[in-house]
């Protein structure tokens, strides 16, 4: 019978403050020491708890799992067999060998040095979270999100519909994520097939636009939106736009100077982002107060 495999020790092992930050930072990544002591108990899968020993470590620690150990007869010898970039990444090797010589006890280096390889997959089990997801869902502000699509004529000109609710806003094809499952593009191009009778290109589309809006009296909740560029419809697909009139009434095709003067600034103001995101010349997100 073959006998189960022996668990994996945990060592802990102090660092200067200066190589606890490189192996923190992600940059060191092998640990040089003598093949003596405690480090000579140590093997391929254990667990070494880094922590930070200088005066003002304040009980910082980090765990690792030693995925190789290679012996070296001496500091020298490790240096040109490891990357000295991943021993001390803010030292010279010359100054690396040195400060590792002189951390040393006289004759430990005769006994050998190992270099203790790791990566930055976690050794041992997170925490338990201090609540549940369902407790902590009740502790942050609540979010609706929309997904929409933003599609042009020919000329480029933006494709909008005015809405029968509320102030008659102007609006992209797209509407709330409501449904089970579904994702923001998913929205958007089922509300689009809905909105409009027409079926938008399978490609993956470009996001163009990440949109928040704060909460505000006419919004109780804040509204995170996405909207994805559509591309241009033909004279034919806009000849063949049927719209639903339990929410839109009419749509229209301007360039920016017709929309500008038939929207509210607030409202134009997402237009004007999602055309010069397009463009390649402003930020892909925007803040909206209500």
């Amino acid at each position: 019978m073959t006998p189960p495999p022996a668990e994996a020790a945990e060592h802990r092992l102090r660092l200067a403050s200066r190589a606890y930050g490189q192996v923190e930072s992600g940059r060191k990544t092998v640990e040089a020491c003598v093949a003596s002591g405690g480090a000579a108990g140590i093997a391929v899968g254990d667990t070494l708890v880094l922590y930070d020993g200088g005066d003002g470590g304040g009980g910082r620690e980090l765990d690792v799992t030693v995925r190789r150990i290679t012996p070296y007869a001496s500091f020298a010898e490790l240096l040109r067999g490891e990357d000295p970039a991943r021993v001390d990444p803010d030292g010279r090797p010359e100054d690396t060998l040195a400060a590792l010589r002189g951390a040393q006890p006289p004759g430990g280096e005769a006994r050998g040095v190992l270099a203790l390889v790791f990566d930055h997959r976690p050794a041992r089990p997170g925490r338990a979270m201090p609540m549940t997801a369902v407790e902590y869902a009740g502790t942050v502000p609540h979010h609706t999100v929309y997904g929409c699509l933003y599609v042009r004529d020919e000329r480029d000109r933006p494709v909008q519909l005015r809405s029968v609710y509320g102030a008659r806003r102007w609006q992209f094809p797209g509407g709330n994520l409501d449904a089970l499952g579904e994702d923001p593009l998913g929205t958007a191009r089922r509300e689009t097939v809905e909105e409009t009778g027409l079926e938008p290109a399978r490609e993956e589309p470009r996001l163009l636009l990440t949109h928040f809006l704060h909460a505000g009296p006419r919004t109780p909740l804040n509204r995170v939106g996405l909207v994805f560029d559509g591309g241009r419809l033909t004279a034919d697909q806009l000849r063949r736009v049927r719209l639903d009139p339990a929410e839109h009434d009419m749509w229209a095709v301007h360039d920016l100077s017709g929309w500008r003067e038939l929207m509210a600034p607030r409202d134009f103001a997402r237009l004007d982002a999602v055309e010069r995101s397009r463009l390649g010349r402003g930020p892909a997100y925007l803040t909206t107060h209500t």
